[in-house]
C-alpha cells in the first residue's frame, strides 16, 4: 500500500535533474572557457616575447604580426619601439562579461 507522502513526491527527482544538468553544464562550460582563455594568455606571452626579440634584431615586423594573430586570434596586437627597448602588447577580451580587458606585455632590451 502506498503512503500519501510518496504520491506527493512523484516527479521531484525529474525536476531536480532537470535543474541540475543545465547548471552543471554551465559550470563546466565556464571552467573550460576560463582554461582556454588562460592558455591563450600564456601562449600570447611567449609569442610577444619572441616578437619583441625579433623587432630588436631588425627582422620584418609585418610577417611576424600576421603569424602572432594566427597563433592567438583573440588578441589585439600592438608594438612600441622606445629608445632602450622594444615592447609587444597583446590585449584580450575578458573571459567573463563583468571582468576588464587583460593586456600581456613583453619587452626586449635594444
Amino acid at each position: 500500500m502506498r503512503s500519501v507522502s510518496s504520491r506527493d513526491d512523484r516527479g521531484l527527482v525529474t525536476l531536480e535533474i532537470a535543474i541540475a544538468i543545465p547548471a552543471l553544464l554551465l559550470v563546466v562550460g565556464l571552467i573550460i572557457g576560463v582554461i582556454r582563455w588562460s592558455m591563450d594568455a600564456v601562449t600570447a606571452t611567449s609569442v610577444a616575447a619572441e616578437l619583441a626579440r625579433d623587432i630588436v634584431r631588425g627582422e620584418p615586423l609585418g610577417d611576424r604580426l600576421v603569424a602572432a594573430k594566427r597563433i592567438v586570434p583573440l588578441a589585439e596586437w600592438s608594438t612600441r619601439v622606445e629608445s632602450f627597448e622594444a615592447c609587444v602588447d597583446a590585449r584580450f577580451p575578458p573571459p567573463l562579461p563583468l571582468m576588464g580587458h587583460v593586456t600581456v606585455s613583453q619587452c626586449a632590451p635594444r
